[in-house]
């Protein structure tokens, strides 16, 4: 039986949701809020691993191996940024390999522009949703709910390779377009 994650997937997946939560908990010019911490956490653990796994389970529909990876770049922007109060969160990506193991080896598959903004894409409205949803419910945690999840929306839309706007921009610009503007805004204003 073939596992779903890997020990290292598990460990980078930990070392993201650490970093992410301390993003978030951080305020400019007061540090940690660590009466916030658990609660930035239950909510990083929940909307960030199923972004994750959104990606990671459309590429396994498109036959691709598919395994999270961190990116230690992506977690020192966004810990020198939640100094200045930007919440920069990409703390690792899901690295996609577009063949599938057989019997004798392993076959290659190519992946489609379409293909790979869809796979891109999927993390990304999974935290939209979650926004949404969010922004409509009366509760004082909705509103740390959408906070998480605009930011990370908004984030994966820069179209700055490896994130996932770059590779959405590349199979639809105008729905691109579209999406980045909505981030902003829920980011912004």
């Amino acid at each position: 039986m073939m596992e779903i994650f890997t020990h290292e997937e598990i460990r980078d997946l930990a070392i993201a949701t650490l970093a992410l939560t301390i993003i978030f908990s951080f305020e400019p010019f007061w540090g940690i809020d660590f009466t916030l911490f658990p609660t930035y956490l239950l909510i990083v653990i929940l909307t960030f691993v199923f972004h994750e796994l959104a990606h990671k389970f459309v590429a396994m529909k498109f036959q691709c191996a598919a395994f999270f990876k961190l990116w230690h770049l992506g977690i020192l922007v966004g810990l020198a940024g939640m100094i200045v109060g930007l919440k920069f969160v990409a703390p690792g990506a899901v690295i996609i390999y577009p063949f599938q193991f057989g019997r004798w080896g392993f076959r290659k598959t190519m992946l489609t522009v379409k293909e790979k903004g869809v796979i891109a894409l999927a993390g990304p409205l999974v935290n939209l949703l979650v926004a949404l949803i969010s922004a409509l419910l009366p509760f004082k945690i909705a509103e740390f709910l959408f906070r998480v999840n605009a930011w990370l929306f908004f984030s994966n839309m820069i179209p700055l390779p490896p994130l996932d706007g770059s590779k959405v921009m590349e199979w639809n610009p105008s729905l691109w377009v579209f999406l980045f503007i909505l981030g902003a805004v829920m980011v912004f204003l």
